[in-house]
């Protein structure tokens, strides 16, 4: 709004004529004229008698008034301090939110880095190809893998030979732990029944995200919520 309407606007309010108002304020009419339709603007002796007669309060004016028009009444000091006060304000205000913003972007991105960091686990493969009775050596089950060229060639012991695998490979149930940590190249574990023993049947290096995916979600919050920040804050500076 036009400083020349605003205070037009507040003669009105007081139900009085242009005539009326110049008398009460201690100028001429034609100059409160000039003022009203904005060809001139008061000192501040003519602003302190405005401020007087209508009753104006300065920072809801300095509210009301354009930028433009404060700009032209700084020079008045009752101008001048509202005007300097509001923008110590929005400094403040926007350094505020300049400070939110930055702090909901380093958490935002320190969300986002633990969602999607990732570690390289070396893995252990233990297997048991089944169980062990009491008695029974560790590499009970060996014979099952044995080719059968590498048989006995005398013939009770050759029976005998594939009769025990075909015990064997009936009882074969097999079992892997995944470990990672190394047991060495075979480990034994006391089970129900009997025993078994694990062996080292491979190794290798894995890949794996930690199990902290959902960070993610605050993480996209805390941007979406800091560029909030800096854009409230640059249009309110």
């Amino acid at each position: 709004m036009k400083f020349g309407l605003y205070i037009r606007n507040a003669r009105e309010k007081m139900g009085w004529t242009q005539p009326e108002a110049a008398e009460k304020i201690g100028i001429e009419q034609s100059y409160l004229s000039k003022l009203e339709t904005g060809k001139s603007f008061p000192s501040e002796d003519i602003f302190s008698s405005l401020i007087d007669a209508y009753s104006i309060d300065v920072s809801d004016m300095s509210e009301t008034l354009g930028s433009d028009e404060l700009e032209r009444l700084k020079e008045i000091s009752a101008v001048r301090k509202v005007v300097l006060n509001k923008r110590s304000v929005q400094v403040s205000d926007f350094r505020r939110w300049l400070i939110m913003g930055l702090t909901f972007m380093m958490l935002g991105g320190a969300c986002i880095g633990v969602s999607i960091v990732e570690i390289n686990e070396q893995q252990y493969h233990y297997r048991s190809m089944g169980l062990l009775l009491k008695g029974e050596s560790l590499d009970a089950y060996d014979i099952v893998l044995r080719a059968s060229l590498l048989a006995p060639h005398q013939e009770a012991e050759k029976k005998a030979f594939f009769k025990r695998k075909s015990i064997m490979t009936d009882r074969i149930d097999e079992v892997t732990r995944i470990s990672s940590s190394t047991r060495g190249s075979g480990y034994v574990e006391t089970v129900e029944g009997g025993k078994r023993y694990f062996h080292l049947h491979t190794s290798r290096e894995v890949q794996k995200y930690k199990e902290k995916r959902w960070f993610i979600v605050p993480g996209i919050m805390f941007l979406v919520g800091s560029f909030g920040c800096f854009l409230i804050g640059f249009r309110w500076k």
